[in-house]
């Protein structure tokens, strides 16, 4: 076991489930001022590394491949609208749905390991999926109408997975390319802002352009430790995010959180349990085969 890996995914994680907070200092900004100000620090930020760590050469070698250039193009596109919906779910209250998304976003990215990979699916993960089917249909009828945020939320950011496994790029100079190429829609998305941006107050131009140096620094710390430790460990600490931001939508934002809700999650929670301790065994099973 890579400490230090660890150490990386699951700070990347903590980071992820802490986000929300920019909303206590930024709280009736519009998401579209948000996202935009969240891209464009973002790339800032990750331009400044690479030229710190002299890795632009990194970022032509990756543009001058056809196949990654359009991958990664295409996956920059996925994660821009992924941040929009999510920034839109948090400022307009719907924390613990965007909780949901997280949760379900895992297994839904097995099914799409069965679509874009032609992976098989065990009969845990079988299982899983079915109890998380479970737990939106009773979300669904409880309330009267589907969770379109959670299932957005997780399907985007599952197919902006599928992206990077197939674009295999470096990840630095393909975080750089990704928000590049949403860079036009934010700056067009500031300009058509009603609103002046100099009426930003201090406070709130601040927690959002470190939500976007925070985002970026996420996202390298997932490239660090991810590789360095076992797959099952990735798949148990990503749970740390969507719990975070859990906690944080019911006992910070004071989001509803009723008996429906309660009883929706602890299928999508069995379900989660049934994924990871399935990956458990199976990860001791391939060891006891090698060793």
């Amino acid at each position: 076991m890579d400490k230090k890996g660890m150490g990386a995914t699951f700070a990347g994680y903590t980071i992820g489930g802490l986000l929300p907070i920019y909303k206590l200092f930024a709280d009736g900004v519009p998401a579209w001022t948000v996202v935009s100000i969240r891209i464009i620090s973002a790339f800032l930020f990750v331009f400044l590394l690479l030229n710190l760590m002299n890795k632009m050469r990194n970022v032509r070698t990756l543009w001058q491949n056809p196949r990654q250039r359009h991958t990664v193009i295409l996956a920059g596109i996925v994660l821009g609208l992924n941040w929009t919906l999510y920034l839109y779910a948090i400022g307009e209250g719907y924390i613990v749905e965007s909780s949901l998304g997280y949760y379900i976003n895992p297994l839904v990215s097995v099914l799409f390991g069965l679509i874009f990979f032609r992976e098989r699916l065990t009969r845990a993960q079988i299982v899983a999926i079915c109890f998380a089917v479970v737990g939106v249909s009773v979300l669904t009828f409880g309330y009267g109408q589907f969770p379109f945020i959670a299932f957005l939320l997780a399907i985007s950011f599952a197919f902006y997975g599928v992206l990077k496994k197939k674009a295999a790029a470096e990840p630095l100079s393909g975080l750089f390319l990704e928000t590049l190429v949403t860079m036009p829609f934010a700056v067009f998305a500031l300009a058509m802002t009603p609103e002046d941006m100099t009426a930003l107050s201090a406070g709130p131009l601040i927690a959002i352009t470190m939500l976007g140096v925070a985002t970026a620094f996420q996202l390298m710390l997932f490239g660090y430790g991810m590789p360095r430790i076992p797959f099952v460990y990735v798949g148990i600490l990503q749970y740390i995010a969507p719990t975070l931001t859990l906690f944080l939508g019911i006992f910070l934002f004071n989001d509803v959180f009723t008996e429906v809700h309660l009883i929706a999650f602890l299928f999508i929670w069995a379900g989660v349990a049934v994924f990871t301790v399935s990956g458990i065994r199976g990860a001791r099973m391939v060891t006891g085969k090698v060793s």
